[in-house]
């Protein structure tokens, strides 16, 4: 039986606004599914494209120690939790320092291109990736980190410890943490402010859930959090069991700060910053650029003297510094033929989405709303509009690359092939869009003719992005809705407020209580082969009854020059930790 405080405290207070549509950032009613929403409002920047990777698969979105060479993390489990494993049969074990090359060349400086300056230098008052994972961010550690390296197929969110040694789930809503007892603050000032202790973490977490700060909603399914400094343990205790909790303990903005310091600090120069890993502020220069100098405080240090962010707003001026060596690598914001591409890893979740509202005609049928799915052709989107740069999914963000329907699975439910006979007469129906770009208006226009092909008669309307996300996006004002869909970082925060029927953002408006049944089960599943099963069958409802489905969805492009080595990105969740192992052979 699903625990129904699980779903009433999904979202508590939400600090709303659907910043793809804005690049802008309540409280729910007690009918409403109410889940973590990781509001991400840069992320109409990022709007055009993701990347691919093969490696090895990591079955498991747990995290896995990283300090313990030797020893499994453990497991103490409640007589009654018949459906938790032991850490054993959950964990496969990521040991990528294994996989780096010998010899790596020390030294040098790796030049990176943030699109926007830092909001605040808070590092709880931040929620961009310039900040987290472009910026002076990377100078702050987490308690877990995203695994990274050759041997990780992305998409995936698998964790593993990033200033924890172990942990340990007593029940589906406790966890301790056995933390790092070596892990140092850098200096300031001259001044040592000595290990990082249980209590400055408990601190960090409890900061980040307060209502005011821009991600308490990341941590709105922790209760509370103990400490308990003589066994060097952090305890997490959850409201209801949370199957992506590790994957908001890992999130790139879940920064940890020292207790002692931040209580003297008001943030608001560089002098206050202080972080723990291998990165320390060297130079920050407001609308210009920042230098992390590597601290070389820690074992095995980076092979880097250090990190330049500049800040380069304009696509046009990012290019042009990358193509003359004054940056190293470049996020390609419109693949271009010329441009050779390093890296592209797939991200689901963003891309072209199609919604129909099943509440108002033509859509409340199931035949028609049937007849224009299967006459929509997601090849030639991917092909015209994305330059074979995109791949069909539902919409959601994957924990796991197998998450991800297969072609065979989704390709009968998109049959232009089998052309089906169009209707006897023209049906007319309202495409409500906006201005996103290139690729979003191609994708739309050739959706449109898709449509003809079926007997409809589609007319396109241009909205300004503010009346798409307000009255269309959130009021479902619409029969058919084209265009991005809301920025979130993992499967819950999309599944529960949009495909749940009481989401609070269920605005194709349709009613599914074995797919409610199906997205409560998973949620709360924290075995990865049960939870995977779960979703296979969300993806042949979702296929089936045809609400809203993303015929393109993006892979971001990177390009790096040629001496950059041993780079093997995970973007998924703001990670950075891979800056930690390149090398540049200059």
């Amino acid at each position: 039986m699903v625990n129904t405080y699980h779903i009433q405290i999904f979202l508590g207070s939400l600090f709303v606004s659907i910043g793809i549509f804005l690049a802008c950032s309540g409280q729910t009613s007690q009918s409403q599914i109410t889940p973590e929403t990781l509001i991400n409002p840069s992320t109409i920047d990022n709007i055009d494209e993701p990347q691919i990777s093969k490696a090895e698969i990591v079955p498991t979105v747990f995290p896995t120690p990283t300090t313990l060479a030797n020893k499994e993390p453990t497991t103490s489990l409640s007589s009654n939790n018949a459906d938790i494993v032991s850490t054993s049969a959950l964990i496969t074990q990521v040991n990528n320092e294994a996989n780096i090359p010998l010899g790596g060349k020390k030294g040098g400086s790796l030049k990176l291109a943030s699109k926007d300056y830092f909001g605040s230098l808070d590092p709880h008052q931040n929620y961009s990736a310039s900040y987290s994972t472009w910026g002076i961010g990377v100078i702050y550690q987490r308690l877990l980190k995203f695994s990274s390296g050759p041997n990780i197929v992305l998409p995936s969110k698998a964790t593993e410890c990033d200033t924890c040694q172990s942990w340990e789930m007593l029940d589906g809503k406790t966890f301790i943490f056995n933390i790092d007892p070596d892990v140092t603050w850098q200096s300031i000032d001259s001044k040592d402010l000595g290990n990082m202790s249980v209590e400055d973490i408990k601190f960090s977490l409890e900061r980040q859930m307060n209502i005011n700060n821009k991600n308490a909603d990341r941590f709105h399914m922790i209760h509370s959090v103990e400490s308990k400094p003589d066994k060097g343990q952090l305890q997490i205790n959850l409201h209801a069991p949370d199957a992506d909790i590790f994957i908001s303990l890992a999130d790139g903005r879940s920064k940890l700060i020292s207790k002692s310091h931040s209580e003297n600090s008001n943030y608001t120069d560089s002098g206050s910053l202080v972080g723990s890993g291998p990165w320390k502020l060297s130079k920050l220069s407001e609308n210009s650029y920042s230098i992390l100098e590597n601290s070389y405080s820690i074992p095995n240090p980076p092979y880097l003297d250090a990190i330049e962010f500049h800040i380069l707003p304009d696509q046009q001026t990012r290019l042009s510094a990358y193509s003359v060596g004054l940056i190293d690598v470049y996020n390609i914001d419109q693949h271009s033929a010329k441009m050779d591409i390093s890296f592209a890893d797939p991200a689901p979740g963003q891309g072209f989405e199609i919604a129909f509202n099943t509440a108002i005609y033509p859509f409340n049928d199931f035949d028609i709303r049937s007849a224009a799915r299967n006459n929509i052709n997601p090849d030639e989107i991917i092909k015209e509009a994305w330059n074979n740069q995109a791949f069909f999914s539902l919409g959601f963000a994957a924990s796991h690359s197998s998450w991800i329907p297969e072609r065979s699975v989704w390709e009968p439910y998109f049959s232009p092939y089998k052309q089906s006979e169009p209707f006897e007469q023209m049906v007319p129906i309202d495409i409500i869009t906006s201005d996103f770009g290139a690729k979003f208006k191609k994708s739309v226009e050739i959706t449109s003719q898709h449509l003809s092909l079926a007997g409809f008669q589609p007319t396109i309307h241009y909205v300004n992005r503010r009346q798409y996300t307000e009255l269309q996006w959130k009021g479902g004002d619409f029969q058919v809705l084209m265009g991005p869909t809301f920025p979130h970082s993992s499967t819950n925060a999309f599944v529960i407020p949009i495909l749940h029927s009481k989401g609070k953002w269920n605005t194709t408006n349709h009613q599914n209580l074995q797919l409610d049944e199906m997205i409560e089960k998973q949620s709360q599943e924290y075995i990865f082969e049960k939870r995977s099963k779960i979703i296979n069958k969300i993806n042949s409802q979702l296929l089936e009854k045809s609400y809203r489905f993303m015929p393109a969805t993006q892979k971001n492009l990177w390009a790096w020059t040629e001496d950059l080595k041993n780079i093997h990105p995970n973007f998924s969740g703001f990670e950075y930790t891979h800056w930690e192992k390149v090398w540049l052979d200059r």
